[in-house]
C-alpha cells in the first residue's frame, strides 16, 4: 500500500459575482469551453454528464498542439461544491483529484480550488502555473459574460518596463500590490492585484523590438467595439499607428496608437468569452 503523501495545491480567488454563477462556469459545458484552458489556448471544447459517476472531457488547442483531459464526478453539491478526478489522455495513469468549492462572501463569493494527489512535485508545479492562467480567464469570463460591450471605457492600466523585478519590488513596497504570473509564448506577463482585484499589468519591453528606445511608461487601455475599424477611423482623424492590431491569447485584439496631440494609448476589443 502506498502511504506516501502526494503533492497538492490550493488556490483561492474572490469574484464579484454570485456563487451560482461560478458553479455554473465549472459545470455547464457551454460555459466551460469559453474560459477553460491556460494562457495560449485558442480553442476549447467541453462535454459532460453532470452526475455522481458521470464523466467529462475537455479538449484544448494551443497552436498545433492538442491537449485532452477528463475524469469522473465524485461529488456534486449544487452552487457549492464539485469534486472530480483529473487525468490527461497522454498520462491516464497519473490520475489526480480536483475539488472546487464556492461560498457567498458579501456581494460576491469566494472560490477555493484544491488539486491533490499529483504524481510528483513537478506535476504540481506545472498545474499550478496552468491553473493560474486558467483562473485569469475564468475571472474575465465571469465579469464580462452577458454584459454589454464596454465600448469607450477605460479597462486596463499597464506598466511597460525593462526592469520587471525592480518594478515589482517598488510597487509592493510603496502600494502593497501583489502579482500573478501569466505566461505568454515568449515572455511572462504579470497581473497586478490590489487584494483580490485585478487592477493592471506589467509588460516586459525586452520582449518586443517595437519598444526599442522607449522609456519606461504606463499605458492606458480603452475598450472599443472593433479595434481594426476604430483604428482606421483614428488614422483618418490624424492619429499615428504605434503598434498594429494583434491578437492576445485569452484577452482580445489590441493596437497602440499616438493621438494627434502626441499621447499614446492602447485600444482593446475584448475577446468574446
Amino acid at each position: 500500500m502506498d502511504t506516501a503523501i502526494r503533492p497538492s495545491l490550493t488556490i483561492k480567488r474572490r469574484f464579484n459575482v454570485p456563487a451560482e454563477k461560478v458553479f455554473a462556469a465549472w459545470t455547464d459545458p457551454q460555459k466551460m469551453m469559453r474560459w477553460m484552458g491556460a494562457q495560449g489556448v485558442t480553442h476549447c471544447e467541453a462535454e459532460n454528464d453532470l452526475r455522481v459517476g458521470g464523466r467529462y472531457h475537455i479538449r484544448m488547442l494551443m497552436g498545433d498542439d492538442e491537449h485532452n483531459v477528463g475524469g469522473v464526478y465524485r461529488e456534486i453539491v449544487p452552487n457549492e461544491k464539485v469534486v472530480f478526478t483529473w487525468a490527461w489522455r497522454s498520462t491516464p495513469e497519473r490520475e489526480s483529484l480536483v475539488t472546487v468549492t464556492v461560498r457567498p462572501d458579501g456581494a460576491g463569493c469566494l472560490m477555493t480550488l484544491l488539486h491533490e494527489q499529483f504524481f510528483d512535485e513537478d506535476a504540481r508545479d506545472r498545474h499550478n502555473k496552468g491553473w493560474t492562467g486558467t483562473l485569469l480567464r475564468l475571472e474575465t469570463f465571469l465579469h464580462t459574460d452577458g454584459l454589454e460591450k464596454p465600448h469607450g471605457k477605460f479597462v486596463w492600466n499597464e506598466l511597460n518596463t525593462r526592469d520587471v523585478e525592480g518594478a515589482k519590488r517598488f510597487l509592493t513596497a510603496t502600494l502593497g500590490w501583489t502579482f500573478d504570473a501569466s505566461p505568454m509564448p515568449t515572455f511572462t506577463y504579470w497581473i497586478i492585484r490590489k487584494g483580490d482585484e485585478r487592477i493592471g499589468g506589467i509588460f516586459d519591453m525586452n520582449s518586443n523590438e517595437l519598444c526599442k528606445g522607449a522609456p519606461e511608461h504606463w499605458l492606458t487601455y480603452i475598450a472599443v467595439d472593433d479595434v481594426d475599424a476604430r483604428l482606421e477611423a483614428a488614422l483618418q482623424a490624424g492619429a499615428k499607428e504605434s503598434r498594429p492590431p494583434q491578437d492576445i491569447p485569452g484577452v482580445g485584439r489590441m493596437a497602440v496608437l499616438q493621438q494627434p496631440g502626441g499621447a499614446m494609448v492602447a485600444w482593446l476589443t475584448p475577446k468574446p468569452m
